[in-house]
């Protein structure tokens, strides 16, 4: 039988502080199919974290793209989450842990892991096992969005087809608050947002909400949120009218097109160059969020950050985030 990543890498990653138990992956991750809708739903259904799902989720979401590619019933791919938020992307707690990180309760455990453990983790989960399959899936892809759009929910924005949001969605990474300008997939980030706003973003660490991302090119419509179920219904009943052969040659063109573009060399730099971003060199008086995370939690960490820069710049709504 076929290994998963998670069960691959398990003596590359500190598989103690992280989630990857398949039970509990497909209850956060939920598959549902409307044969005669002709509608493939993924769900992150986590609501009580925000939807952050656990790094290992991610393969999960892979997969199930690849099974609705597969399955002639489907022609639209629908992402959604349940409660007030779209994602979070993954489980904060989880991160520095999915590349090697320990405990960080003594010296040996706080040992930088090899860049050999940054990359496959990178490369097999988090973009060739992830963002990939929903790039160059053959089906149409639509991101239902509300709330926070955030780490790899928003890497699924950005390589989704269509993207319906409703006014309070908000898209960014939070790597930029963690780590600095961390790299992502810079093809997408230019061809959807453009290079002006990327910096803007990756520079001063805020987001992008659904009015500036409908006028950037990011978000296809804002609707409200009591309308957005009703508006991805809409536009999948329209996609699903054009035949299959029809819709899987059209992506099949828009794919050639797309890496004449760069899509392949700017896929790498998310993974070649998250490397980098987490062998982060820290100063003196530099905010590290996996220092801070231990003694201060998650929520904790990222609120104090938060509270670091003006409103404007700020991702998190919460009252400890506004206080000054």
């Amino acid at each position: 039988m076929k290994k998963t990543e998670a069960e691959l890498l398990a003596t590359q990653w500190d598989a103690e502080n992280m989630i990857t138990d398949q039970a509990t992956i497909e209850k956060y991750v939920t598959y549902d199919v409307d044969e005669e809708r002709s509608v493939a739903t993924i769900t992150f259904d986590r609501p009580e974290m925000l939807n952050a799902i656990p790094v290992a989720a991610f393969e999960r979401v892979g997969d199930l793209v690849r099974e609705a590619e597969s399955d002639d019933r489907v022609k639209v791919i629908v992402f959604k989450g349940n409660g007030e938020h779209f994602g979070t992307g993954a489980d904060a707690a989880e991160l520095g842990h999915y590349i090697g990180y320990k405990s960080g309760t003594d010296k040996a455990s706080r040992r930088r892991p090899a860049q050999r453990q940054r990359i496959l983790p990178d490369r097999n989960v988090l973009s060739s096992g992830f963002t990939r399959p929903i790039i160059e899936s053959l089906k149409a892809t639509i991101c239902q969005v509300q709330g926070y759009c955030y780490g790899g929910h928003f890497q699924i924005a950005l390589s989704a087809d269509i993207v319906i949001a409703s006014p309070d969605a908000k898209f960014t990474h939070p790597a930029f608050r963690y780590l600095g300008p961390a790299p992502q997939d810079m093809y997408h980030w230019i061809e959807k947002v453009g290079l002006t706003t990327m910096k803007d973003v990756m520079l001063t660490m805020r987001a992008i909400g659904a009015e500036e991302g409908e006028a950037k090119g990011l978000v296809t419509k804002v609707v409200e949120r009591d309308e957005l179920d009703q508006w991805v219904a809409d536009y999948a009943q329209a996609i699903a009218v054009m035949p299959l052969d029809s819709l899987m040659m059209g992506k099949s063109m828009m794919q050639i097109v797309m890496e004449a573009r760069g899509k392949g060399l700017g896929a790498m730099t998310g993974w070649v160059g998250h490397g980098w971003a987490t062998n982060v060199s820290f100063e003196d008086g530099d905010w590290n969020f996996l220092k801070e995370r231990r003694t201060r939690g998650v929520s904790g960490a990222l609120a104090d950050r938060d509270r670091k820069v003006a409103p404007y710049f700020r991702l998190s709504n919460s009252r400890a985030a506004e206080q000054d």
